[in-house]
């Protein structure tokens, strides 16, 4: 027999129970009521606020500035004018006879003197490595200044530092070349021989910001046939069972590649006199891309993030054509450009263009936020934590300059 359940009357027929009962129900009604609406509220302004920033921050990414002034000078007493180059956030400069370093106030952080004939840096990071091309001394640099030497037995052809200060150095020894990698205290960590008949001549060296992997570009000629190969060698765990810690390479046909660089630990691209290729992977890389190109690339800048090829321009009006790519290969911006410039700076999303009177600034893949005169000659720019502010370089003052 199914049975049958009665369930207990709450208030057993009470009229004073049930009221009670009917008041304590409306005032939890009443909570509920009044937390919905904080809820709304609170939910209201989160979208408010949100549209606020968003239209913002398009605001600021679709702003146009009209004129640029000097906001804040220094004195500049103690750079060098050959050649300058920002240095993590600083400014370093080096000659033939030696190298200094100041902030962008101006301020002296250190200065080393030396002999060069014909001075090579690389910088990477707060590291840099100073060397003569044909010496056998490459002296290693922080912010803060001297970190130590390299010295070599054979002369320097090309060399290049990471982020975590391992060198990457190409030696000349007649017939054979030498690829050494040496730790931020002038130690060997690991070397290999190369020659015509095995890879080939190395025309440039790069090395991954974790001092991982080193990359080489080499040309050589096979049955009368220029050809030009791409190598990679991995100097940590997975390149130890490998012949010269060789983990992957890609050969060109007919084809010089005069640069090869790494973005991060993971991308690297290299460029060749018809085309530029990209390469993915932390290990073993592997060819991920590549633009063949019908024009003469007259230059390439870069960052962590974009490459930029500058061509002439086949358009009478202008002069340059810039095709900037992400580290996957693709193609995300070109544009024309019509002045002579001194060098093209990229950091985040932003481009600079300048020369020593005049400024181009744009947005990759977006618009252009400033282009004209300068209120002062600049050697060097360095771009500011806004992109309405940058800092110039000259061989008097140190200015901060404001876009308005």
């Amino acid at each position: 027999m199914a049975k049958i359940f009665n369930f207990p009357k709450k208030n057993n027929g009470d009229p004073e129970a049930a009221a009670a009962e009917q008041v304590s129900w409306t005032y939890k009604d009443r909570i509920r009521s009044h937390r919905m609406v904080i809820f709304y509220r609170a939910l209201l302004a989160l979208i408010l606020t949100a549209a606020i920033v968003a239209a913002l921050i398009i605001q600021a990414r679709n702003r146009v500035y009209t004129e640029a002034e000097v906001s804040a000078s220094a004195d500049n007493h103690s750079i060098r004018t050959e050649n300058m180059i920002e240095f993590a956030g600083t400014i370093l400069s080096y000659g033939m006879d030696g190298a200094a370093c100041v902030d962008v106030d101006g301020k002296a952080l250190w200065n080393i003197t030396y002999q060069m004939q014909e001075p090579m840096i690389s910088v990477q990071g707060n590291m840099a490595a100073i060397g003569d091309y044909g010496s056998r001394t490459i002296y290693l640099l922080g912010t803060t200044g001297s970190i130590g030497e390299i010295s070599t037995t054979m002369p320097i052809y090309k060399f290049c530092i990471s982020q975590s200060g391992e060198t990457a150095v190409i030696l000349n020894d007649t017939d054979t070349t030498w690829i050494y990698l040496y730790n931020v205290t002038g130690d060997i960590l690991a070397y290999f021989k190369t020659t015509m008949r095995q890879s080939g001549f190395p025309v440039d060296v790069t090395i991954s910001p974790n001092g991982k992997l080193v990359g080489v570009s080499y040309i050589y000629v096979d049955s009368g046939e220029m050809r030009s190969r791409v190598s990679y060698y991995n100097f940590g765990d997975v390149g130890q069972n490998e012949t010269d810690n060789y983990v992957s390479g890609y050969e060109y046909m007919g084809t010089v590649i005069p640069a090869i660089h790494f973005m991060d630990n993971e991308y690297s691209f290299a460029v060749a006199d018809d085309r530029i290729m990209f390469y993915k992977g932390a290990e073993k890389p592997v060819s991920h891309a590549e633009h063949l190109v019908s024009d003469e690339i007259q230059k390439v800048f870069y960052d962590d993030k974009y490459v930029a090829l500058v061509f002439y321009s086949d358009q009478a009006e202008y002069r340059y054509h810039i095709e900037v790519f992400n580290k996957n290969g693709n193609l995300v911006d070109e544009r024309e450009y019509n002045s002579e410039f001194k060098d093209i700076v990229m950091t985040g999303e932003y481009v600079y263009i300048y020369s020593e009177s005049r400024a181009c600034i744009y947005r990759v893949n977006g618009n252009t936020l400033y282009e004209g005169t300068l209120p002062r000659s600049a050697y060097l720019l360095i771009p500011g934590e806004r992109s309405g502010q940058f800092t110039t370089v000259n061989s008097d003052t140190v200015d901060t300059v404001r876009l308005r």
